[in-house]
Order: structure tokens, then C-alpha cells, then sequence
């Protein structure tokens, strides 16, 4: 790949302080906002099942997120590992 691309090189993703707990909740449990009482409860009126369809309901789909970030390496670019779920370092922060 290099061969055809050679400018090319690894990026860096700089995230805001607040990115990160959402990236890391969204990447153990497929879902980005905690499930609270108010919205089982909102769902159970919409109609919906009170537990939306990820990880909460398929615990396997946590595995497939992650199995997907380290494949795309989502995981060095932000500087996240993915077994402790823990930032390497703050230096990719804004």
C-alpha cells in the first residue's frame, strides 16, 4: 500500500475530554448513554422493548464492536486499550 501511497502514514486522532468515556462505554456495551429508569420507562410507553437492541441485549456484540475497532485500528489512532479499556496517555486529548 505504501508503494502506491507513500505520503501516507498513521493519524493521530485527537479527541475532546468529553469524547472519551462515551468512546469507551459505546465500545464495552454498543451504546453511548447509560440506560436509566426514565428511559426504560419511555421505551415501555413508545412501544419499544425497555432494553434497546446492543450489547445490553446481545452481550456478543460488545465482542464484534471491538473485533471491528482493532481491525480498522480505531483503537491505536485515538490511543485506547481495548483490554483495560483505558487511554494510553492524555497527549490525544484537545
Amino acid at each position: 500500500m505504501n508503494q502506491y501511497f507513500p505520503w501516507r502514514r498513521p493519524i493521530k486522532i485527537n479527541l475532546p475530554l468529553g469524547v472519551k468515556p462515551q468512546l469507551i462505554r459505546h465500545f464495552s456495551i454498543g451504546l453511548l448513554y447509560p440506560i436509566t429508569e426514565e428511559t426504560l420507562k419511555c421505551r415501555e410507553e413508545a412501544g419499544l422493548s425497555p432494553v434497546p437492541p446492543t450489547a445490553h441485549q446481545f452481550p456478543e456484540a460488545a465482542n464484534d464492536i471491538r473485533t471491528l475497532i482493532k481491525a480498522m485500528k480505531v483503537d491505536k489512532a485515538i490511543g485506547l486499550d481495548l483490554d483495560t479499556m483505558e487511554y494510553l496517555s492524555d497527549d490525544n486529548t484537545r
